[in-house]
Parts: C-alpha cells; sequence; structure tokens
C-alpha cells in the first residue's frame, strides 16, 4: 500500500482559494485560464491533489491511498476539473450548462454513489462522509459537488476573472466584482491601464 501524506508545507495559500465555493476552486487549478502557460498546471502529483482536497476542507487528514487508487488520481481529478470549467464559465457567460461535460460529471457522480463511495449525504451537500481509499472515490465526489454547485450557485452571481479567467462566485452587495483578487489581479489591470495611459 502506496501512503501518500500532506506535505509539512503545504504548496495552497488562501490565493489559490478565491471562488467562494470548492468546485469553483477546483476549476482554478490552472494558473491563469485566459493566457495558459506551459506550467501553469497546478495538480501534478497525487500529492497535489490530496493537499488541494485536505486545504478545501473536503477532509481533515490524508487518507491512506491504496495504489490503485493513487494510480489514476490524477488524471480523473484534471477531467473533472475540466468538465466544471466548461459548465461554470458557460454559466459565468449566462449560457446554459453544455450537455457533454456536465452528463459526464452526472455519469462519474452517479456511479460514486452508486459504488457507496460517497455516503450519508445531505441535502445541503455540507455533510457526508466518503471512503477517500477507494479507487474513483475523490473524483465521483468532486463530480457530486459540481452536480450540486450547477442546481444551487445563483447563475447570475458565477463570474469570471477579466484578467486571468479564474471562476469565482460574486458575492459583493451591488453584484459588480470583476476581478478573482483585488490585490492581484486588479491591481495588475489597474497597472496595466497606467502603462497603456503614459505610452505616447
Amino acid at each position: 500500500m502506496v501512503t501518500l501524506a500532506i506535505k509539512a508545507q503545504s504548496p495552497w495559500q488562501d490565493a489559490h482559494f478565491v471562488g467562494g465555493h470548492p468546485v469553483l476552486d477546483l476549476t482554478n487549478t490552472i494558473f491563469d485560464r485566459n493566457h495558459p502557460a506551459e506550467d501553469g498546471e497546478l495538480l501534478n502529483t497525487p500529492s497535489d491533489v490530496l493537499t488541494w482536497c485536505a486545504s478545501a476542507g473536503l477532509f481533515e487528514e490524508t487518507p491512506p491511498l491504496p495504489e490503485a487508487s493513487a494510480k489514476d488520481l490524477v488524471p480523473e481529478v484534471q477531467a473533472v476539473r475540466e468538465q466544471a470549467w466548461a459548465v461554470f464559465s458557460a454559466i459565468a457567460r449566462g449560457e446554459a450548462a453544455p450537455a457533454g461535460p456536465f452528463g459526464a460529471l452526472l455519469e462519474r457522480a452517479g456511479k460514486g454513489v452508486g459504488a457507496d463511495q460517497a455516503q450519508r449525504i445531505d441535502a445541503a451537500l455540507d455533510r457526508f462522509t466518503a471512503d477517500w481509499t477507494a479507487p474513483g472515490a475523490i473524483p465521483a465526489v468532486l463530480s457530486l459537488l459540481a452536480v450540486h454547485a450547477v442546481f444551487t450557485l445563483p447563475s447570475g452571481r458565477v463570474r469570471a476573472c477579466g484578467r486571468c479567467g479564474w471562476l469565482f462566485l460574486d458575492s459583493s452587495r451591488g453584484g459588480r466584482r470583476r476581478w478573482c483578487n483585488m490585490s492581484i489581479c486588479g491591481n495588475r489591470e489597474k497597472a496595466r491601464r497606467h502603462r497603456q495611459g503614459r505610452t505616447p
């Protein structure tokens, strides 16, 4: 059995969790959606996935993952992430969730529930238990969270950052939030406009 432990110094910081919902934060595990870079992938190893899940609050202690569970963990979570990105980026544009990616999330979530990987699920999905050591359990639970979010998040408040493309839930009073993080993308955009304004 291979045990993947949470690193003493988690690579995840508060700036990685600006989405307002775990599924939106999952879609943001690529550095810059609008200007993809070769080294922009943030989920490269099973340890990256586990530390992200712990930082996102899915579990408090890293489960001991058998080799069979760790083997396909990264590509499966990346697949869920891209399906969720396709769904919620469409919602952010005011469009319907695309059938293909949404159907794939539904299918994976259904298989996970049917296989008893996610258990004791309440209606709000803020309390559930999962057999995290089972192959496919983490992608199944993430898919379940994504499907739930489609029906529960206020679609009119799902936004994409005007600079990097990260997704977030706009909880501001006026609903006019434009940036994933004002201190990062907001300030960079202000600096860019300032430079353009000074260009002869």
